[in-house]
């Protein structure tokens, strides 16, 4: 699952530093929709990842 969503958040990646502001603008509504949703998704997987972490940090403390 998190390899293959990396492979794709990199070609996003990829896209969005090429070509920059005409990414958005080449874009349907539907697809900036899209983007605007992914863009919330990653600020809480950013949020959570942190908090899997270190849940996952205190079981290795009190387990490892």
């Amino acid at each position: 699952m998190f390899h293959n969503t990396r492979a794709a958040m990199q070609q996003l990646l990829n896209a969005m530093e090429e070509e920059g502001g005409a990414l958005l603008a080449d874009m349907s509504a539907d697809e900036r929709r899209a983007f605007n949703e992914l863009f919330n998704q990653c600020e809480a997987y950013v949020e959570l990842a942190q908090d899997v972490q270190a849940e996952f940090e205190e079981m290795e403390k009190d387990f490892g």
